[in-house]
């Protein structure tokens, strides 16, 4: 299971049965914005278009309305703080923008970012070379040995018993 943030403007008939898939999957569908351009210095009307633009994207294609909103290059502000009607989330990072970074590398700064109510932040579409499903092939098996599953972000919400709230300003990284 997990919670794939999307990019608004990639979401159309083209990607239709991937979006399905991912719902058919159990797992679930965040906003990521429209177009991936950071959004820390627009307006509150541009925030607010590029995030209701996706998630209507997201409601066509999905069947279902997202609950989370990651931003692009995690680059904030507290208008989009206060503009956004969605749960802020990070995640432990692996640099995997950075192209340099091998999938032994990628899945070592997983790993140890994990920790019980880890949001753990990977990207599926990158620049070549993109070693990121190789690093799942090392991180997932890893972190199941150690006890920890896998699950979207609506379950772990739910099982820490931290209500989605997204007046609170809070950018969750770890859910406590």
């Amino acid at each position: 299971m997990a919670t794939f943030m999307v990019i608004g403007q990639k979401v159309n008939d083209s990607t239709r049965s991937v979006i399905k898939r991912i719902v058919d999957s159990g797992s679930e569908i965040g906003n990521h914005s429209w177009a991936y351009s950071s959004m820390n210095n627009m307006s509150e009307a541009e925030i607010r278009k590029s995030v209701n633009d996706t998630s209507a994207a997201i409601e066509r294609y999905s069947g279902t309305s997202p609950k989370f909103f990651r931003a692009p290059n995690l680059a904030t502000s507290n208008v989009m703080l206060n503009a956004i009607d969605l749960t802020f989330v990070g995640g432990v990072t692996c640099n995997d923008w950075v192209q340099s970074t091998t999938a032994r590398q990628r899945a070592d700064a997983i790993i140890s970012g994990a920790r019980d109510g880890a949001i753990l932040l990977m990207h599926d579409v990158q620049p070549l070379p993109h070693p990121t499903p190789e690093a799942l092939d090392i991180i997932i098996p890893t972190l199941l040995d150690q006890g920890y599953t896998f699950v979207t972000l609506s379950e772990l919400f739910e099982i820490k018993g931290v209500a989605l709230n997204p007046n609170d300003n809070n950018i969750y990284t770890y859910v406590q």
